[in-house]
């Protein structure tokens, strides 16, 4: 389905509260296979990814109840994981296959791992190399991609210094640790997302946080948990940019994850001169409402320290300098050429459709700033979701608008996107 998207003739308002974070509700549900007590997980999001994982776990021998967006689950411990009898399709989900093996690679059961053809594209050595350092058997084709075949054995402990900044990576091998010969070590070059860390400390694993190491004791059980899912942030800027564009906009996101090791987009768009109103709530994931207002915004300069904390909102960030006074530099971005699609390139097509000039450099993106309005056309993301969504929010700046190709994939992250975009005064039509 191709949606034509373009600039409102009134200023966005309204209240909305973005869909669950997927990346936690994963998370969630793959832990809950490594004890047998009850977990109860609100506000669960449903959307495709989630969803996969949900299966994939089912067939590991979780059991589930789910009751409305509220996932009750009874796991049957790690050691007595159920050895599935096909396949396990991972679907379009990075987050899950890479999870899995670390999950997996200790086990006492064979698994089979599987995606569709982009997830099958995707780089999986640099999980599978630090998991054989640790004694795992993982088969892969040639390429070092999936499908891939797990047998499960006995591993050792490791220390292992991260070579690039992957909250994926990191929690394979953690998940790995966790049922391992003697004490693992972590090391961070440049901090990545700690949902795991966090997560899993509140479920009660033995890991020891110090600077940019992580210390992994075994651990035989682990224990329920209850939890309320806060809203994606990766959704929530998406609205936090569609107020940015949309001269005189106001309003209120509800429920926002507020985990400052997936918030870089704040801090960057409060140095580009952004108003943002922020109420904070504790928990084992921190959340909170946010409160936007409509603002020119300058230059700036992203350092490769920042990338980790807002990798997946650079589409989006790239939008908004393209808008911003100036030329905006964003260093480090090499990691969006080996996402849902080659990001790097994407960006680069949009900017251009939108009559703004950007280019490479190494590993830097360059985008030349400018103010006013942004030309519109038609533009294939190539089924990426966040580049379909970036797309859909430069339309907000865009008086004859854009035909956005495919433009459901969203339902991958976002399966309301648009809904919620109507809610707040943005018109969709299909083209």
């Amino acid at each position: 389905m191709n949606l034509f998207i373009k600039k409102p003739k009134k200023p966005l308002k309204g209240r909305i509260r973005p869909v669950s974070d997927k990346s936690i509700t994963q998370r969630l549900i793959l832990f809950s296979l490594l004890t047998d007590d009850e977990c109860i997980f609100e506000k669960i999001s449903l959307a495709t990814d989630p969803l996969s994982t949900l299966e994939a776990a089912k067939k590991l021998g979780l059991n589930v109840r789910l009751e409305a967006d509220t996932l009750i689950t009874k796991g049957p411990g790690f050691y007595n994981l159920q050895e599935p009898n096909q396949p396990i399709c991972c679907g379009n989900s990075g987050t899950l296959m890479r999870f899995l093996m670390g999950l997996l690679a200790p086990s006492e059961i064979f698994t089979v791992l599987s995606g569709d053809d982009s997830l099958s594209e995707r780089p999986m050595e640099r999980i599978a190399k630090p998991l054989r350092m640790m004694g795992a058997n993982i088969y892969q084709r040639v390429n070092g991609k999936a499908p891939m075949a797990i047998v499960g054995s006995q591993l050792k402990g490791i220390d292992y210094v991260l070579p690039i900044a992957s909250a994926q990576l990191k929690s394979a091998i953690i998940l790995a640790a966790l049922h391992s010969e003697g004490v693992s070590n972590i090391t961070e070059k440049i901090p990545s997302r700690d949902h795991t860390e966090r997560i899993l400390k509140a479920m009660g694993a033995k890991l020891t946080l110090n600077d940019a190491n992580i210390e992994v004791q075994p651990q035989e059980k682990l224990h329920g948990l209850q939890v309320r899912v806060g809203g994606d942030f990766s959704a929530a800027a998406f609205f936090i940019g569609a107020v940015l564009l949309v001269e005189g906009s106001e309003i209120i996101i509800e429920e926002v994850n507020l985990n400052p090791t997936r918030t870089g987009l704040l801090r960057v768009l409060k140095r580009m001169g952004a108003k943002l109103e922020i109420e904070e709530n504790a928990s084992v994931e921190p959340f909170g409402d946010l409160m936007v207002k409509s603002q020119e915004l300058e230059k700036t300069e992203v350092s490769p320290l920042e990338i980790p904390s807002l990798i997946d909102e650079i589409p989006l960030l790239a939008v908004l300098a393209a808008a911003s006074k100036s030329e905006t530099i964003i260093k480090g971005v090499k990691e969006l050429k080996v996402k849902e699609s080659d990001r790097l390139e994407g960006i680069i097509k949009l900017l251009s459709l939108l009559g703004r000039h950007s280019f490479t450099d190494g590993d830097d993106l360059y985008i030349s700033g400018q103010e006013g309005v942004f030309n519109g056309g038609i533009y294939d993301p190539q089924k990426d979701h966040r580049l379909t969504m970036a797309a859909a929010i430069a339309a907000l700046n865009a008086p004859q608008g854009i035909i956005i190709k495919d433009a459901e994939c969203v339902k991958v992250s976002q399966p309301n996107f648009y809904s919620e975009l109507e809610k707040i005064g943005v018109l969709i039509e299909e083209a």
